[in-house]
C-alpha cells in the first residue's frame, strides 16, 4: 500500500517540477516573463501544499511525503513555499536540515528572482 502511494507522489511530484521549471525556462527565454511567474507560483504553491499535507498526516501514522521530496522541492524553486509553509504549520521546525537548507534556498531564489526583474 505504502509502496504505491509512494510512486503516485513521486510522479506526481516530478511531473509538477517539471512542469513548473518548463514554465519558467520559457518565460525567461521569451518575452512572456508572466509564464515564468506563473512555473515560480506552482512551485512554491506545490512546496506549501506539501509541508500542510505531511504535517496533516503526522498524527495518522499512515503514508507521510518523505523529507527528501519535501527538500527537493524547496530546492528546486519552491524554497519561499516551503518556507512558508514550515512557519505556517510548525511543521519540521525542529530539524537542523530544515532550518538550514529551506532558508538558505529561499534567499537564494529571492535574489535570483530580484536579478531576473533588474535585466
Amino acid at each position: 500500500m505504502f509502496h504505491r502511494q509512494l510512486e503516485a507522489h513521486k510522479r506526481n511530484r516530478n511531473l509538477i517540477l517539471v512542469v513548473g521549471w518548463a514554465m519558467m525556462i520559457v518565460g525567461y527565454v521569451t518575452p512572456m516573463l508572466w509564464m515564468a511567474g506563473v512555473g515560480g507560483l506552482l512551485l512554491n504553491g506545490y512546496a506549501y501544499y506539501l509541508m500542510a499535507t505531511d504535517k496533516r498526516l503526522a498524527p495518522k501514522r499512515g503514508f507521510r511525503i518523505p523529507e527528501a521530496s519535501l527538500l527537493l522541492t524547496a530546492i528546486l524553486g519552491g524554497g519561499i513555499g516551503a518556507l512558508a509553509g514550515m512557519l505556517t504549520y510548525r511543521h519540521k521546525t525542529k530539524h537542523i536540515s530544515f532550518m538550514i537548507v529551506v532558508p538558505v534556498f529561499c534567499i537564494l531564489q529571492l535574489f535570483l528572482l530580484l536579478q531576473a526583474i533588474g535585466q
